[in-house]
């Protein structure tokens, strides 16, 4: 006798082995997680520090340091930001955990991106005990010839145990730069990298140090007359020594060819080598200083306004150049000392705050600080995590009532989290959030989430509620790996953009909706994914017995959500195409180019119309529409990100290293995933199926 039941329960039960082995997999995860650190513990080195920073840094210091204005990137933003892209370029993450027994006074502690320029800047030589230095590969130090014992393949280093080896580095570097690029090795490729921020760093600690110079206690009281900021060992703005330059070169030569000539050769020469120093870091230092004139757009760095100053037709600088120089110049001379740090830096944040200011530049800045404080997409991550869990237990306990609402709840708030996380960067950028592929991997995500809650509501079975928080944690956890990689070639998520893309009505029109047709796609494939495995799952459980009526319609149901994802999806992708070639005439001057990005568009329409014809016309049914749905992902996949990565065409602007080794392990995995389920439908469903269950 049939025995009928409520379809929500029977998906339930189906999907129980399923949400076991999650569970299950979950808690492995968590474990591993728990246990990491003890697993990794190992021997501090005592760090010998003759001066360290025996205290905290205050915090008004580190807040008014952290919104200290720079240009960067093309765009004017905190310090803080800087320091945090720098700190994940080189530590592979934002904070550093100074361990226990490292000798330091204020061990344990966690430094902020903020804490650590700060530290790197006006307590170097503690610093230089931080091992903040991520190697991927320990074949780059044996190749500088550095062996470390008890040490990971893959672990962090300081700045004082790498420069061991670091004149062999330069060796290997000369030598590596020779090839082009496409013929050096991964080693090869790390080694450049640790190269170069290493020499970041080493420009880090030079930000402020190098904007004075100090003569000592005992400079000849003839050259403190000249520069009597240098009295009582105090600093000289390096900006101030080219105008009383002529006056000391006469003081040097008036005892020229004597002992004491001699002696004031020596004692003027730190004043020219600080000036030296900046004009060669001109390039290369941070650009704190804003243009006398509103019209010019271009900071400089203090290299640049000196070479300026040394122009022989440059006029004086204003006293607001003056004041805002000698601001920044006056933390040259304090490193070491938090005593009088403190004072110093917050007089230095209201100068570079009034100069920012009086551009009308400076707005922004804390917003920008609070964003990143705040790390809306790392708090929207554990929302989707927590959903997970609790969607999982809910499939243990099909009648619970209180886990499905916290699934609600947690699902919710990640999407809430992410969406105030891109709407904040539309504010400070004034533009849509989809102009960089970090940012449509956001919206993508955000968009994704949506629309599962949005079927959930309707359907009410549970998948699509679940499917919401693996999509959600997934975007989340990509998002956050891809702004690594974009920060290492880029410097920066939220940089200027090529001015083709400069414009906000195209972007919010062609861009985003283009997007949501990926967004569209990519969840028919997920859809695809979890439709094939539940039925190949329920198959294999049954050994091919056929489908009940009562279960045969929940996956009709469920196919029909696949359905009308991918009907969602190509009126999106039609209309953004539509609009794609409206830009391009536009700007190019012809509305159609066979370009690759044109081209990947153009697929995922005729691909989504094929699966849609195909099932109106009954060549395939719900089992073909998941199997091409899982196809399009890929399709998907290749227009989103794969045609930025070829080089060619007008649409070649977002190529970022390793993705396309992630692209064709995804492709691989797409194709024996649709290989297994094909095997496994003919084997196990295809000849006892009934009801027209496919």
């Amino acid at each position: 006798m049939m025995i009928h039941q409520d379809p929500s329960t029977l998906s339930s039960r189906w999907t129980m082995g399923l949400s076991r082995f999650a569970s299950a997999m979950l808690a492995l995860v968590l474990g591993l997680l728990i246990a990491a650190p003890a697993a990794a513990q190992r021997k501090v080195e005592a760090a010998e520090v003759d001066l360290p920073r025996t205290e905290a840094w205050p915090e008004e210091v580190v807040e008014a340091f952290s919104q200290i204005p720079v240009q960067d990137a093309g765009r004017v933003k905190p310090l803080s930001t800087v320091a945090g892209f720098r700190m994940l370029n080189t530590n592979g993450k934002r904070s550093f955990e100074v361990p226990a027994g490292s000798g330091l006074p204020t061990a344990p502690e966690k430094l902020t991106p903020t804490t650590w320029y700060l530290d790197a800047m006006f307590f170097p030589e503690q610093a230089r005990t931080y091992e903040v230095f991520l190697v991927d590969d320990n074949a780059v130090l044996e190749a500088m010839g550095l062996r470390f014992e008890g040490r990971k393949r893959r672990d962090r280093y300081s700045f004082n145990q790498l420069m061991a080896g670091r004149g062999e580095m330069e060796e290997l570097a000369k030598a590596i730069y020779a090839k082009e690029a496409a013929e050096r090795t991964r080693v090869e490729t790390q080694l450049l990298v640790l190269r170069n921020n290493l020499d970041q760093y080493e420009m880090v600690e030079r930000a402020f140090s190098s904007l004075g110079a100090r003569l000592g206690p005992e400079a000849p009281a003839g050259l403190v007359e000249l520069y009597p900021e240098a009295a009582d060992g105090g600093t000289v703005s390096v900006q101030m020594i080219p105008a009383r330059w002529p006056e000391a070169l006469d003081w040097q030569k008036a005892a020229a060819g004597t002992a004491e000539g001699d002696t004031r050769a020596e004692a003027i020469e730190p004043l020219w080598r600080s000036v030296l120093l900046l004009i060669e870091l001109a390039d290369y230092g941070l650009a704190l200083f804003p243009a006398d004139d509103l019209g010019v757009e271009k900071w400089q760095t203090a290299g640049e306004v000196l070479e300026r100053r040394l122009d022989p037709a440059r006029q004086d600088p204003t006293d607001q150049e003056v004041a805002l120089f000698g601001a920044y110049a006056e933390l040259a001379g304090l490193g070491g000392d938090m005593e009088a740090l403190s004072p110093a830096i917050l007089a230095a944040f209201e100068a570079g705050k009034a100069a920012a200011t009086r551009r009308g530049e400076f707005e922004k800045v804390p917003m920008e600080v609070s964003y990143y404080k705040r790390d809306y997409f790392t708090k929207a991550l554990v929302f989707f995590l927590l959903g997970f869990l609790t969607v999982a237990l809910s499939w243990l306990r099909p009648g619970g009532v209180l886990l499905p609402r916290l699934t609600w709840f947690f699902v919710a708030g990640g999407l809430a989290s992410a969406t105030v996380g891109v709407t904040v960067r539309c504010l400070l950028l004034e533009r849509p959030p989809v102009a960089t592929l970090y940012e449509t991997i956001l919206f993508i995500t955000s968009i994704a989430v949506l629309v599962c809650l949005v079927a959930e509501r309707l359907t009410k079975e549970r998948v699509a509620l679940a499917l919401g928080t693996t999509l959600g944690a997934a975007g989340m956890f990509l998002a956050m790996r891809y702004e690594a990689v974009e920060a290492a070639s880029q410097g920066d998520t939220m940089g200027g953009l090529i001015a083709v893309l400069n414009t906000n009505f195209w972007l919010a029109t062609h861009v985003t909706t283009v997007t949501m047709g990926y967004s569209a796609g990519l969840l028919a494939a997920a859809l695809g994914h979890v439709w094939l495995v539940l039925r190949l799952g329920r198959g294999l459980q049954s050994r091919g017995a056929a489908l009940t009526r009562e279960q045969s319609e929940w996956f009709r149901r469920f196919g029909r959500m696949t359905y009308g994802v991918l009907c969602f999806g190509l009126l999106f992708s039609v209309v953004g195409t539509i609009l794609g070639g409206v830009w391009a005439n536009d700007s190019w001057g012809r509305f159609w180019g066979w370009d690759p990005k044109e081209n990947g568009a153009l697929m995922i329409v005729l691909y989504e119309l094929v699966i849609l014809h195909s099932r109106m016309g009954g060549y395939i049914k719900d089992f073909g529409v998941a199997v091409l749905a899982v196809i399009g992902g890929s399709i998907v996949a290749f227009s989103w990100f794969h045609v930025n990565q070829l080089g060619v065409g007008l649409h070649s602007y977002g190529f970022t290293d390793g993705v396309l080794d992630t692209l064709w392990t995804y492709y691989y995995l797409v194709a024996a995933f649709v290989a297994v389920s094909l095997g496994g439908w003919y084997l196990l469903v295809r000849p006892r199926r009934n009801l027209g269950a496919a």
